[in-house]
This record gives structure tokens, sequence and C-alpha cells, in this order.
């Protein structure tokens, strides 16, 4: 076995050579340097026994093994978690090295990670979920899909156009607990079954519903995009439009190839090579996970950004798809979760009027903590003011919660606001946040038939912000496709919350760019 990289003192991997037996006061340490990695993963670690801090692959034998095992179990104990043997690679006659997947237990917050499924229309993304989700393959007609679609007229187009969330749970095995369940897509019983929960963001393949798509991708903010892609159909206009998205965005993308059952084999090879073309065009490698050992070693690669594991799955005859679940239950989280650090910050995405509760707002909780029968502001209103309201109840995955912490996809109930008050976009916060009617920002042009000049009008996408803007200044005029610059931009109706140094998009039907907010202008006063 080639060598592994040095071991790095920040990151969610460890490495051991061997334990043997150790007293209280070390395996306190080693619980403590657990708890740490553990934080770094967002509550999932990975361990590398029979491993050297430099990298060499030394081996254990089988009594080294189970000794090891056993002093690391002890530790995992003090700390409240979980562990299982994820892999076994032999690296000399009878020693090996083994991979150790550590995770918190379900008495904590259970690791998350969030996907987006994009995709190129009738690419199988909604069937694809349908049937991870509930574990029964599709009949060839859409039955998959229809699981798992919200309105009535996407399950008789067959299309989805709306922003849609599923959850995929495991426990410490690599079986979807959903698999076990009487109802698979009951969101509160894979919750509180679940370690570890998936939430897939099902969004639109038709160019009409780009709008709807990048919303759901900018609010979201997901761990990874999984691009979907139809083997009879290959890498078609939306599918390279979406992993261009995810590129700019510096989001982390694996490919599943789907329909492996009706495309023949110089399709499949035809279309593994526009990805690998399409990849190489996005700073990206593709990697091919041919196996179980190839799922597990592409969920080592992708987080890095660098690498586009790709997989080749029939979601009618189940061909690949237990390599996809493989990967699946230990792709590692890429943010943390839990803990109350900073103020309470949550842009809300979906507003509902609940008979008998009133307005319910939803969304990503970015940091602090929401709690139950506490005061929060709301806003910026369209004069930029924000407001005091109560929150009177919190659901986490449709279980009632007393509160909700960073990470969560949260709705919660306020008092002191009516539904048609409350606008996409939204946000909750312990304080009003500076709200402003334009920016200054550097702006890169991925896509624009003709130039841009002052007075150009598109729209802006900053989580769930989707808000027209008008170019006010230009450092250079005009901009076309490949520019980069400077620019001021001011909202036309709307002030909003915004924060330097982030990143959001401008589309319309002929532009695509890329802006980083540089600065806040026209600041509204609170």
């Amino acid at each position: 076995m080639k060598r592994y990289p040095k071991e790095r003192e920040e990151g969610a991997v460890e490495y051991k050579s061997r334990l043997t037996s150790a007293t209280r006061e070390r395996v306190e340490r080693l619980a403590s340097q657990m708890k740490y990695r553990l934080a770094e993963g967002g509550g999932e670690a990975i361990y590398l026994i029979g491993v050297e801090d430099d990298g060499t692959p030394r081996g254990l034998t089988e009594d080294e093994e189970r000794e090891t095992l056993r002093v690391l179990g002890e530790a995992a104990s003090l700390i409240g978690a979980q562990m299982r043997v994820v892999e076994r690679r032999p690296v000399a006659p009878g020693r090996r090295v083994v991979r150790l997947l550590v995770r918190v237990s379900r008495g904590q917050q259970p690791v998350q990670v969030i996907v987006a499924a994009l995709g190129n229309v009738d690419a199988g993304k909604s069937t694809l979920v349908g049937v991870l989700c509930t574990g029964e393959l599709d009949d060839g007609r859409g039955r998959g899909m229809r699981r798992v679609a919200r309105f009535l007229h996407e399950v008789e187009s067959g299309r989805t156009s709306s922003v849609a969330v599923r959850l995929l749970g495991f426990g410490m095995g690599e079986r979807p607990v959903n698999w076990d369940l009487p109802n698979p897509l009951d969101e509160a019983q894979v919750y509180l079954g679940s370690s570890k929960l998936i939430y897939f963001v099902d969004l639109g393949g038709h160019e009409r519903y780009l709008r709807t798509t990048l919303r759901g991708v900018m609010a979201k903010m997901p761990d990874y995009v999984m691009l979907v892609v139809a083997a009879n159909n290959g890498l078609l206009k939306m599918g390279r439009e979406h992993l261009g998205i995810a590129a700019a965005l510096r989001i982390p993308v694996f490919a599943v190839i789907t329909k492996i059952d009706i495309a023949s084999r110089e399709l499949l090879e035809a279309t593994l090579g526009e990805l690998a073309d399409a990849a190489r065009h996005a700073g990206r490698k593709v990697f091919l996970a041919r196996d179980r050992g190839g799922a597990l070693r592409a969920a080592e690669l992708v987080s890095s950004g660098a690498v586009m594991p790709v997989f080749t799955v029939s979601s009618v005859t189940g061909e690949g798809l237990e390599r996809l679940v493989a990967f699946l239950s230990v792709l590692p989280p890429r943010r943390r979760i839990g803990g109350a650090d900073g103020p309470l910050l949550l842009y809300i995405d979906d507003i509902f009027n609940v008979r008998g509760v009133g307005t319910v707002v939803a969304g990503l909780i970015e940091s602090g903590v929401a709690r139950e029968d506490s005061y929060v502001y709301l806003g910026p209103f369209a004069d930029g003011a924000w407001r005091r309201v109560r929150v009177k109840s919190i659901h986490v995955n449709r279980v009632p919660v007393s509160q909700a912490v960073r990470g969560e996809e949260a709705t919660l109930a306020l008092a002191g606001v009516e539904y048609g008050e409350v606008e996409k976009g939204m946000a909750l916060s312990s304080a009003p946040l500076p709200t402003a009617w334009g920016l200054t920002a550097r702006v890169f042009v991925l896509r624009h038939p003709t130039t841009i000049r002052v007075g150009y009008e598109t729209v802006l996408h900053y989580r769930s912000v989707r808000s027209p803007v008008r170019f006010e200044w230009m450092e250079r005029e005009p901009m076309r496709t490949g520019d980069v610059g400077l620019v001021e931009l001011r909202f036309t109706r709307h002030p909003w919350p915004l924060r330097p140094g982030e990143r959001f998009l401008l589309r319309d039907s002929r532009t695509r760019a890329l802006g980083r907010i540089v600065e806040l202008r026209d600041v509204v006063s609170s």
C-alpha cells in the first residue's frame, strides 16, 4: 500500500499505529483527542489504525487490532460516541490497516450532510432520490419520482419544479434507517432513529425553473452537489450549467450516471468521457467508483473539491445502488453543527400560514440557537425596519423541540407578524442586521451574449434573497463574458441584509455572473 499523506493536526482524520493496554489517564487523553476530531468533522471522524503519523502504513495483526479497538472503544464511551469498522486493507502478510468510523451517538444532535440534486431535466434526479429514501426500485415509468413529488402537477408532468427536501438516515451501519420503517418518508421517524442524516435537496432541471433551482442552492448552502446524468442522453446543457454553478460556488461535486439499464456500453463510455471533459474544465478530476472499496475511497476524496467521484446506477434494476449507499453512509460533513456560537441567524426560505397556528417560517440556522418562547428580530421589511417577534414553537423535521441549533433546518411559529408581511429572503436574528440598498462587489461574468453597461438590471441571488438589482457604476464599462471588475449594484425595490466577503449570483434569461461582496452601500439605520 502507498504511503498516506502526513497526519494533520486539524481536521477529522486521526492516525494510530497501535494501542496497548492503557491507563485511565491515557484513555481520558484519547477521549479528549477524539472529541476534538469529532468537533472538527461536524460530529464524525475517521481513524486509520495501523498507520504512523508520517503516513506509513505499518499495519496490525489480529491481536493488535483487537486490543487497539478495545482501547478506542473505552475512549469513545467516555464522550458518548460510537464506532464502526468500515474497511480492512491488507498491507503485508498477516497485517492490515483498519479504517474506523467514529460518530456522535444518537443522544446528541445527529450528523447532518446537505446534498443538492442537480442535473438536466429527465436525468432521473427525483427517481433516484425516491429509490434511495424508500429502498424500493423504480418501475421504469416514474413510480420512484411520484413517491417524492410535492405537487400534483409534478406527478402529472414527471418533472420537479419546486424545492423538495427528503431525508435519508443512517445508524452506525450502511443500511439506511428509512428502509426498515413502515413509512420510509416519515421525516420525524427518520430523524429520531438516525445518528446521521443526508438531506437531499431535489431541484428542478428544466431551464424555466433555474431561478427556483438557484434559490434552493443558495438558501440551503449544500455540503455537496449530486450531479445526475442520464446515460442514454449524456451531459446536456443544464447539467453543464449546474456543474459550472457548483464550481463557481466551490461546492464539491459527485456525479451519478443513471439509466445504465437502457444505455449501450458505447453510450455509457461516451457519457463518462463527457463528464471527464466537463470536470477537467471545472478544475476537477474524475474518479470512477467501481466497487465498495472505490466508494469508500471516493468519500475520502470528494470533500477536497479537486476530485469528482462518479457512480453508475440503475434505479430500475438496482445495479450500483449498493456502492452509492455505502458512499453516502460515510460521506463526511463539511460544516460544524451544534453549539451556541454567535448570535442567531436564519434566512427565511419558506413561509406557511397554518390554521390555528398562524405565521410559520422555515430556514437553515446558520449560527446561534433559536429557543421556544424567546424574542428575536424579523426583517428587513420594505422600508428597512426590523420588528421584535416571539417564537411560539419550533419543529425540526416535524419533531417538536424546545430549541434548534446551528446547522439544523427548522420551522418556527411566530407571534407578532402576519403571514402577508413576511417575504422569502428576510431573516431572523438576535439583533437587527446591517441592511443595505446597495453594495460594492467584484463580479466575474460567466456568460452574457452582448455587453453589460451602467443601468443594466438583473436578479441577485444571496442565501434565500432573490431580488432585482441595477448596475450603478462599473470599474470597466462595458463588461463581457469572462470579464472581472468592481461594480456598484443597487436593489430596485427592497433593501436586504448582506455580509461583506460572501458570494452571490446574478442571473436572468441571458446573464450568469458570480460576485463577492466588498462593502455595503446606503445602509439603513436600525
